[in-house]
């Protein structure tokens, strides 16, 4: 059985130290690191110490690349398509967008350099954080991604120029584009003796990566999990139904494909009285015999105030309970 958490902001050695010895006292045997541009950039070195650390105190460290080019999930800046304006993704109205093309050559290069960066460490799992194209909530009134690179690829495969309707040959297009990128970097992983798992965007989500069969079925990916966070206000029954209904999607997936499986519980922005949903999260996830659980993330996310809950202590409390600890 794997409990975790995961665990960001702070990119003090000493300090992330104690944090990792109470999370190891606390009864958990997982962690995950984030790995943003930032960390790439400015903090290799202190992000191998970390990792490094994490799991000399027996830990079992996953770590993922949290924000990088708009294209995983995550709080952190991305600059990527700054630097570089050919490798942003076009939306449907021809504006670009503050997110990388996965189809776009630089991208993949710089995924190839993060990944050798994070594969030095002592990780035992790269985490692949709910990888999708541009999309903002409210649906796919201006879809991506139409660069020209996309174009160019979506009329070899196709025989004719993109149109401006999501047809069904633009979804698969999409969802090919994704599978062929996840392919190549945990290939890329595994060569460099390490695991992989992909964290897919719950089924409500316009991301452009709906059959997880095709991702679970990839031979160089380990583990398949997903996160279906509530949003404010929502009932217990949405999350028991949500939860119970995610969770089985992707135990099926998983069986059929011989995989492990994760699921992620919400532990963010969780309103006072409300604690109580996490429990019923894991719970649900235990029914489906799930039994890698991490929560998004350390004390209720204290430290980030934008997503910080308004009683961390409690959220900690009924997920290391919820998760017997």
């Amino acid at each position: 059985m794997i409990t975790g958490v995961s665990y960001f902001g702070v990119r003090s050695p000493k300090h992330v130290l104690a944090d990792m010895q109470d999370i190891k006292a606390a009864g958990f045997n997982a962690v995950l690191h984030t790995w943003s541009e930032e960390d790439q950039q400015y903090y290799y070195g202190t992000m191998k110490e970390i990792v490094d650390q994490s799991a000399d105190l027996g830990l079992k460290v996953y770590v993922n690349p949290w924000g990088v080019g708009r294209v995983f999930g995550g709080e952190a800046y991305s600059e990527l398509t700054a630097r570089n304006h050919d490798m942003c993704q076009v939306a449907l109205d021809g504006k670009p967008k503050v997110a990388a093309c996965p189809n776009h050559p630089d991208f993949r290069a710089y995924m190839y350099k993060w990944i050798e960066s994070v594969c030095a460490t002592k990780v035992d799992t790269v985490f692949w954080d709910e990888p999708h194209f541009y999309f903002e909530k409210g649906g796919l009134s201006n879809w991506s991604c139409r660069c020209e690179k996309c174009r160019m690829l979506f009329k070899q495969r196709f025989g004719y120029e993109m149109p401006t309707e999501l047809t069904d040959d633009v979804k698969k297009f999409r969802e090919d584009s994704l599978i062929d990128f996840l392919k190549e970097m945990t290939e890329e992983v595994h060569a460099r003796g390490k695991r992989n798992c992909v964290c897919m965007l719950p089924p409500w989500f316009p991301a452009g990566l709906d059959d997880w069969g095709r991702v679970a079925k990839l031979e160089s990916v380990d583990e398949v999990a997903s996160d279906p966070y509530w949003e404010r206000g929502a009932t217990e029954e949405w999350v028991r139904e949500k939860y119970a209904e995610t969770a089985k999607k992707l135990t099926d997936v998983a069986k059929q494909y011989g995989k492990a499986v994760q699921m992620w519980i919400k532990a963010y922005q969780i309103e006072a009285g409300r604690e109580n949903d996490l429990a019923i999260a894991v719970e649900e996830s235990r029914k489906a015999g799930i039994d890698n659980i991490f929560a998004w993330s350390y004390r209720g996310t204290e430290t980030l105030s934008w997503l910080k809950s308004e009683d961390p202590d409690e959220v900690a409390r009924v997920y290391r309970k919820a998760v017997g600890l």
